[in-house]
């Protein structure tokens, strides 16, 4: 609630969606993703994910950052982490 309360003084004159829109993208950075879900229930560390799968671990790193968007990652890396991870390459996407 904090972190609203101090976007107002920027937002407040602003359209409502601007605010929504500033607001989602907020709350989205601070959830955990889906890659990370999983590789965490799996028992795995970021490192041994990507030796398994043979991904470079900085890729796993920024997928689960949110600093590279894992549904741009290409098919073949979706594949990869799937596989090992014994799930749907769907189950690493963000909605």
């Amino acid at each position: 609630m904090g972190e609203v309360l101090r976007l107002y003084p920027t937002l407040h004159e602003a359209d409502v969606t601007k605010f929504f829109d500033v607001a989602n993208t907020y709350f989205k950075k601070s959830e955990i993703t889906n890659l990370k879900k999983i590789r965490q229930a799996q028992g795995l560390s970021q490192s041994k994910l990507a030796c398994l799968a043979e991904v470079e671990l900085r890729s796993i790193q920024m997928y689960e950052q949110r600093r590279n968007d894992i549904n741009k990652a290409q098919v073949e890396t979706l594949y990869k982490l799937a596989r090992v991870l014994g799930c749907n390459i769907e189950d690493l996407l963000e909605n």
